[in-house]
């Protein structure tokens, strides 16, 4: 786990120095429908600048399984570097469950009640404030990195 925070914050770092004399275009809010990432099969999330380039995101998945309804919820903070209008994203976070998810060819684990997450995205956003992403977003759990994807497509405003 040392070596994913050590590639995270050199990331972090690089992408800062080149960001630095961009100016920012991202609108304060987003919300966005996600197909796998964070949480999982899918989930719509809402995601709000707080401070600078910073920004807090949460989202919700709910999902019916035999008898039951399994419900992700991501919770990620966010930094974001800007490239005109499209910009990166890295971030690190927890997705909670409500239930067990199995993650079967992907690590043969089942994951129970949190699981630590990441993501590195690609923002595309255009002026009216139709966005879309594609996304890195890898699970850590019992000490297993599991990497995972997704992409997603949303409004900001």
């Amino acid at each position: 786990m040392k070596h994913y925070i050590k590639i995270i914050l050199l990331l972090i770092f690089i992408f800062t120095l080149a960001s630095s004399s961009t100016a920012q275009t991202q609108k304060s809010n987003n919300i966005f429908l996600e197909i796998f990432g964070n949480a999982g099969a899918y989930s719509i999330n809402y995601d709000r600048i707080i401070w600078n380039n910073i920004s807090a995101r949460g989202g919700v998945m709910l999902l019916p399984s035999d008898s039951k309804l399994i419900t992700s919820v991501p919770l990620i903070i966010n930094y974001s570097f800007y490239i005109d209008d499209n910009y990166f994203e890295t971030g690190l976070g927890a997705t909670f469950f409500s239930s067990t998810l199995n993650f079967g060819k992907l690590g043969e684990k089942t994951a129970e009640n949190k699981i630590f997450t990441g993501v590195i995205s690609y923002c595309f956003q255009t002026e009216s404030g139709i966005n879309a992403r594609i996304s890195f977003t890898p699970f850590y759990y019992n000490q297993e990195f599991i990497p995972f994807g997704g992409f997603s497509f949303g409004y900001c405003f």
